[in-house]
């Protein structure tokens, strides 16, 4: 299918991409303009679903090609996108930071100017919110694995960016 890259500037757009992560091509010569406002991507394990996600987050840098939210590229400007962008990782335990669900929850916000005390009260309000007050200073180590995902994508969500990528939102989940 051919997009017209040049038809907007809302929305991912990439250009000729390619990325090799150990000696391998993963992705190569991607180009494609993603403005929808759902987008799902399927693929077998080890197709690059995870390295396309990373690449758009600013986390992979392409070694070839460019990659562009709003006209701004994700991996040159990582201040720029916390209030545009947000990522939920597979596994939560390559997200989380900080020692405490309050901590975790609260570091978004910190990163994004809030004071450490509007930051802290924010975190607070969410997880009263959610009916889980009592779990501000519940250690992150004494939580599952689907509490921890939860807790990833609560932080992600307080932060909240225009856009959200998630992989594999649903792994580990309590449901």
């Amino acid at each position: 299918m051919y997009m017209n890259a040049a038809a907007s500037s809302d929305g991912f757009i990439l250009s000729n991409v390619s990325v090799r992560l150990a000696g391998r091509t993963v992705l190569s010569d991607l180009t494609m303009a993603l403005e929808e406002q759902r987008i799902g991507i399927i693929g077998r394990n080890g197709s690059g679903k995870t390295t396309l996600l990373r690449l758009l987050a600013g986390l992979v840098t392409p070694d070839s090609g460019s990659v562009r939210l709003d006209g701004i590229d994700p991996a040159g400007n990582r201040r720029g996108m916390l209030s545009r962008l947000g990522i939920l990782f597979q596994n939560p335990d390559h997200q989380i930071l900080f020692p405490t669900v309050s901590e975790e929850l609260a570091f978004g916000l910190r990163q994004m100017g809030l004071p450490a005390a509007s930051a802290r009260t924010a975190a607070l309000a969410a997880l009263a919110a959610e009916g889980r007050a009592s779990w501000a200073d519940r250690p992150t180590a004494a939580l599952s694995e689907g509490q921890r995902h939860w807790l990833c994508l609560l932080a992600v969500l307080m932060m909240q960016p225009r856009t959200i990528l998630l992989d594999e939102p649903y792994a580990g989940l309590d449901m």
